[in-house]
């Protein structure tokens, strides 16, 4: 409704929208079924005019895109990560302790 919860209640309060009083699992709610047109405004999402609800499910479609698009990037980067992972598994594996290298057995003839 483009309203605050307080100006929810007063509306119920003095009739102008219809409520219906039930107890809940944290105590008594005001369930709303169904609201006049006339108390519907047309609230805008920044101060510009002219952001209405349309501008909002473009901007959610735009983003939903490039969330698209940063997912596959990140795919990638994560192949490529574990492909240097396992170069550098196969680069230090057959690296030897200094120490074996030096008492190294030489054979004798």
């Amino acid at each position: 409704m483009g309203v605050s919860t307080r100006t929810v209640r007063r509306y119920i309060k003095k009739g102008r929208l219809h409520a219906e009083f039930i107890q809940g699992n944290h105590g008594g709610e005001f369930r709303i079924s169904t609201i006049p047109p006339g108390l519907i405004r047309g609230k805008t999402l920044d101060k510009e005019p002219g952001q209405t609800m349309d501008t909002f499910h473009g901007l959610v479609h735009e983003l939903q895109q490039q969330n698209l698009q940063l997912a596959a990037q990140l795919g990638a980067a994560t192949e490529r990560i574990h492909t240097l992972e396992s170069q550098v598994k196969l680069l230090t594996a057959g690296k030897q302790p200094w120490w074996r290298r030096l008492f190294k057995r030489t054979p004798s003839f």
